[in-house]
């Protein structure tokens, strides 16, 4: 099996020769990936618009039965395939959003399952792929991961403010409404103009000045 895992390696290394050329809208627009909002603005577009999604070992090159499963392959032999595993995938703009202290033979199997979908290839820019469904009970990585009980104590706290109105803003309403002094000024400033810009009622019938 070792001498495998050295030849998938290879291939691996290999299948970034085969770097696909950016989509045709990207010449189309002219837009700029290294202007950060064009690029995400075009990045949508190609993602979920112009795009078609792909089979991951069509995108990559590396067929997915060429990848072991768990159970044939030792702990050392799982954290090294995840490490090039994710190195590639990020070369084609896929970043597995893994929590940070995962051990790398605890990601190959996800790895692996992922292998089997299909997804739009990005041109530039990144892809996050998700694996939580933020429900503690149904984490995928018990003991590595924290976001789950952040959101869950997150919307906790919403609930409980939502239900008591206790709304904790971070500026002064009042300081938000016009001074009534100055409405005043403005008031009567308009006034004056409007009385000002009125018609004669009664013109002097004596006055012959030019109109």
């Amino acid at each position: 099996m070792q001498r495998y895992i050295e030849q998938l390696i290879d291939d691996i290394h290999k299948a970034t020769w085969n770097l696909k050329p950016p989509h045709s809208l990207w010449e189309e627009s002219e837009a700029d990936p290294d202007n950060e909002l064009e690029l995400e603005d075009m990045s949508f577009v190609e993602q979920y618009i112009e795009g078609e999604k792909q089979p991951i070992a069509q995108i990559t090159g590396i067929g997915a039965e060429q990848l072991p499963p768990s159970e044939k392959l030792a702990i050392e032999q799982r954290a090294l395939l995840a490490v090039e595993l994710e190195k590639l995938l990020q070369y084609f703009h896929f970043v597995l959003d893994f929590p940070a202290t995962l051990p790398g033979h605890l990601r190959y199997p996800f790895i692996r399952d992922f292998w089997s979908e299909e997804h739009v290839p990005l041109s530039f820019g990144e892809n996050h792929i998700e694996f939580c469904d933020y429900e503690v009970e149904h984490c995928p990585f018990p003991g590595y991961c924290t976001t789950c009980k952040e959101v869950e104590a997150q919307m906790k706290y919403d609930e409980e403010r939502d239900a008591t109105g206790d709304f904790d803003f971070d500026f002064d309403v009042d300081s938000l409404l016009p001074d009534l002094e100055q409405l005043e000024d403005i008031w009567d400033a308009r006034d004056k103009i409007e009385n000002d810009d009125e018609p004669d009622d009664d013109p002097d019938p004596n006055d012959h000045s030019p109109s």
